[in-house]
């Protein structure tokens, strides 16, 4: 809700206040002006009380929905990130294919009678991501749904909400992770389809559920990026360096050395430095993800705390927003 939302809103509670104040007077008029004139002023500092604790009570409620406004931000936000990362974890399996043949076919003994390798070894896991991008795409749609949900110019039934929800959480049926996740699946899609839930409290779940996915994944990525480096490195290492036009290196390798056994490893030493800033950045990106869903359920919890703390709330926010909008 942005502050416009905010003036008039409160406008609307001192405008209410107002009203009562003014009705509750005109009530007692005669009673109080000619017969209990004492009894006026008490009168007045109750009905002033009273509609301070209505305006107090009514700005928190207001401050509340404002966090969880920036919350179903933040959340959209995270999840469109992790869409993104899916994609670039593709695009690498994607690399790390033609990495390999292009190393096979420059440290082959027989160019001539070489054959492609070429194979589709990594299509089934490329296959894999692809369905649980396409999971947190649902997940990017239930925070929109429920951004929609928290905005008091829309009615509940255009949120689409329950649907959403629903659908996110379905999703998960197509997907095996140790422990009780099948079983937590299972119960939140009860929860959602009986119709009776706290959409803060199946946020958090959901939330949850959809973190346990992306940790199980990271954990693989991290080990399959440091792996595919490794290998990177020691197949540069293996072409040999006559097969390098020494001409064209100079133009590649900015470095003050005639030496064309030197500039052909430094032309080296720049691929295998290519490669690690490849590899740190997609990793980088992975971590974000990582932490954004330990803050984002953080957050969840402390908003569906009876009293929750506004400053840890406002850190969390801030914390999230950084890193998923940067």
């Amino acid at each position: 809700m942005d502050i416009w939302h905010l003036n008039n809103y409160v406008k609307k509670v001192n405008y209410t206040c107002q009203y009562v104040f003014y009705f509750l007077i005109l009530h007692d008029k005669i009673f109080i002006m000619r017969e209990k004139p004492g009894v006026f002023i008490k009168n007045q500092i109750v009905i002033v009380l009273i509609a301070s604790l209505y305006l107090f009570s009514s700005c928190n409620e207001n401050s509340s929905n404002i966090d969880k406004v920036l919350l179903s931000q933040n959340g959209l936000a995270l999840a469109n990130k992790s869409v993104n990362s899916y994609q670039l974890l593709n695009d690498a399996l994607k690399s790390q294919q033609f990495d390999n043949e292009m190393i096979r076919i420059l440290t082959d003994h027989s160019p001539s009678t070489y054959s492609m390798q070429l194979n589709n070894s990594k299509s089934e896991i490329i296959d894999q991501n692809i369905k649980k991008q396409a999971a947190f795409i649902l997940l990017r749609k239930a925070y929109s749904s429920y951004n929609l949900f928290l905005d008091h110019n829309f009615d509940y039934r255009s949120s689409s909400l329950q649907n959403t929800l629903y659908a996110a959480c379905a999703v998960l049926d197509s997907f095996e992770i140790p422990g009780f996740y099948t079983e937590r699946v299972q119960i939140l899609k009860q929860q959602i389809s009986g119709g009776h839930f706290k959409e803060q409290i199946v946020i958090l779940e959901l939330s949850k559920l959809y973190a346990d996915l992306w940790d199980q994944d990271a954990q693989k990525w991290f080990v399959f990026l440091e792996n595919d480096l490794k290998n990177y490195k020691e197949g540069i290492n293996k072409i040999a360096n006559n097969l390098f036009d020494a001409s064209k290196v100079k133009m590649m390798v900015d470095k003050p050395y005639k030496d064309e056994a030197i500039l052909v490893n430094l032309y080296k030493l720049q691929l295998v430095k290519e490669k690690e800033i490849q590899v740190e950045a997609l990793m980088d990106e992975i971590q974000k993800v990582s932490t954004s869903f330990v803050l984002l359920i953080e957050l969840n919890g402390e908003l569906a705390k009876k009293n929750p703390d506004q400053g840890r709330i406002n850190a969390f926010n801030n914390q999230l927003e950084a890193i998923v909008t940067n």
